[in-house]
């Protein structure tokens, strides 16, 4: 068969990149032009289906162009559309005018970010101020409310991750396909899950998507030349502020970093004894750099209390576990487990949902480690630096995983999801390692006619499967992190319309954060009660003189429609119009406050 010529080639990667651009234009707009107007359960089912059929054409467009062409500016072109697809996913709240999303910590730190911006608040008073001091800067310089300004921070950080996760891929194996195989990974944003990390304002959240830039800069600082002292100090300047960024992200996530540089470290360390030909292991040392970031991580935490109350509480934690006293390890997940359950799902069904895409590439990324171990297959004796990257990244693997078992088996909240989110960069990483290696090996075999097609169904389902777990959806049995500002409204009037004194509760979601977000980050024991439902059908037995039940749209469609009347059920709802001496002080059509005297 007579190969085409390279100019028609270009000719076909032209048109296909221009339908892709085209798509992404219209379903932006479509998007835009169909802004919510209410609560939405779900912003996928609520979203128009144009705007996902643009999305759809764009992605698979771009993956055409970027695995297909020869052109080198086609192929930047067709990364940036595919980046452009997934971003629009991520950004899609703002795109269609969501007055903010996340509720619970969100709701925190839009108040740590009020607050930053009014000056009743120094970054030092806060565990983790980057979030909120960015959000706080975009604000005075775009104009925007602190609600909006928050709101631009997670999809601009999921910029940083689509940019450098590509950039540490090349890095380590070098080559065009190596950069197209890591930025459709990147893409697929596969740390990011919903049980601890999400697409609203979180500083754990952002500080996961951080770390591509640490492992390029670490990656170019250790192969970058000697030069003496002068050279020394200005590369390991830009690692340490990168560093320090992500110890102001959050400390907890920090601390992984400076174990994954320990690892780089002890790599080195290990290989300068053993190896036999020195000049494979001739890296830069990174023990100046370690050292300088343990003592900015201990500077920042001694004074951030919150930070090492934290530690003792996980220390305790799993002291307890030790010795018998706490539950089994990851107790929430049980707990978990027998609600999904009693609604019809289960774990496994929510386990498919969530980490198809996560288990396809541990497994990618364990094959490419036990190679990196043994030296098998033998192209790694011809590329030592590589291995030395890649068991340093193994390493951070190592290093890390004890604190995820301290956080699981320590039963600590949900940090044991925080931390295997961080673990999830280095998988992702050594998995579009591996995926790279492997469409190298097939590309020189029979089947390099089928390689590429092949390889753009795989990540275009990929971004399937990622795309829909984005968000929080009746999906995955969990309700949309919404709000809207007639919900804000009504905090605002709940607030002002009662005493100092009245106790005002929610169901399952408290008061209190409305109260972090509109007036207070300090905490007040009168807005943390929440209701179950037996007391929300007899709100006259709760004690007290001056006591208030506030209630939000979304409240509703949470327990009815995404938990199936699991915890709540329709008629507990709507017997509150029913209930004797209960009075409703106002409703906007979002929000509900109930009086109880």
């Amino acid at each position: 068969m007579m190969k085409r010529p390279a100019h028609s080639d270009d000719r076909f990667t032209a048109i296909v990149g221009l339908v892709g651009f085209v798509s992404l234009t219209s379903a932006v707009l479509i998007a835009h032009v169909n802004p919510a107007t209410a609560y939405e359960l779900s912003i996928y089912a609520s979203t128009p289906t144009l705007f996902w059929v643009g999305i759809g054409i764009a992605y698979l467009s771009a993956a055409v162009v970027s695995f297909s062409t020869t052109n080198a500016l086609h192929r930047r072109l067709g990364l940036v559309l595919g980046g452009a697809g997934s971003f629009a996913v991520v950004a899609l709240p703002l795109i269609r005018g969501y007055f903010y999303y996340g509720v619970n910590d969100a709701m925190t730190h839009a108040g740590i970010t009020r607050e930053l911006t009014a000056g009743t608040l120094t970054p030092y008073g806060t565990a983790y101020p980057a979030v909120h001091t960015l959000a706080a800067f975009l604000s005075g310089v775009t104009g925007f409310s602190v609600w909006q300004s928050a709101l631009l921070v997670p999809p601009v950080v999921a910029i940083t991750f689509f940019v450098f996760v590509p950039l540490v891929v090349r890095a380590v194996v070098g080559g065009e396909m190596a950069l197209v195989v890591g930025a459709f990974t990147a893409f697929l944003l596969v740390p990011i899950h919903q049980f601890a990390t999400s697409l609203f304002p979180h500083p754990s959240s952002q500080a996961v998507l951080f770390v591509p830039i640490i492992l390029y800069l670490i990656v170019g600082y250790l192969r970058s030349p000697d030069l003496g002292y002068g050279s020394a100090t200005a590369f390991s300047a830009v690692v340490l502020v990168t560093i320090g960024a992500s110890i102001l992200l959050h400390p907890m996530q920090a601390l992984n970093v400076i174990l994954l540089l320990v690892a780089f470290a002890l790599v080195g360390f290990v290989a300068s004894r053993w190896s036999n030909t020195q000049s494979w292991w001739d890296h830069r040392s990174l023990v100046p750099v370690v050292f300088l970031s343990v003592i900015a991580y201990v500077a920042w935490i001694i004074q951030s209390p919150g930070v090492l109350d934290t530690g003792g509480i996980i220390v305790a934690s799993l002291g307890e576990y030790v010795s018998g006293v706490s539950p089994g390890a990851g107790a929430a997940i049980g707990t978990q487990s027998n609600s999904l359950q009693s609604i019809g799902s289960s774990p496994a069904v929510i386990y498919l949902k969530l980490f198809t895409v996560s288990t396809l590439y541990i497994a990618a990324a364990v094959a490419l480690a036990v190679a990196a171990l043994t030296n098998r297959p033998t192209w790694l004796e011809d590329s030592a630096d590589t291995r030395r990257l890649l068991l340093s990244l193994v390493g951070g693997l190592v290093l890390t995983a004890p604190v995820f078992g301290a956080y699981l088996f320590g039963n600590v909240g949900r940090y044991y999801f925080r931390q295997a989110s961080f673990m999830m960069v280095i998988v992702t990483i050594l998995g579009a390692i591996a995926m790279t290696y492997g469409l190298l090996k097939l590309s020189k075999t029979g089947l390099q006619t089928a390689v590429k097609p092949s390889a753009v169904t795989v990540f275009v389902v990929l971004f399937v499967l990622s795309a829909v777990v984005f968000f929080n959806s009746p999906y995955l049995n969990l309700a949309n992190q919404h709000v809207t500002e007639s919900r804000i409204d009504g905090y605002q009037t709940t607030f002002d319309v009662t005493s100092d004194s009245a106790v005002i509760s929610g169901v399952v979601q408290e008061p209190d954060r409305y109260h972090d977000a509109l007036r207070s980050v300090d905490s007040d024991p009168r807005l943390s009660d929440t209701l179950n439902d037996s007391e929300l059908r007899n709100l006259q037995d709760r004690p007290g003189s001056e006591w208030y039940l506030v209630l939000s749209r979304n409240t509703y469609e949470r327990e009815v429609t995404a938990y199936r009347e699991y915890r709540f059920s329709r008629g507990s709802f709507e017997s509150l119009e029913r209930q004797r001496g209960v009075d409703r002080v106002f409703s906007n059509g979002d929000t509900e406050l109930y009086f109880v005297p």
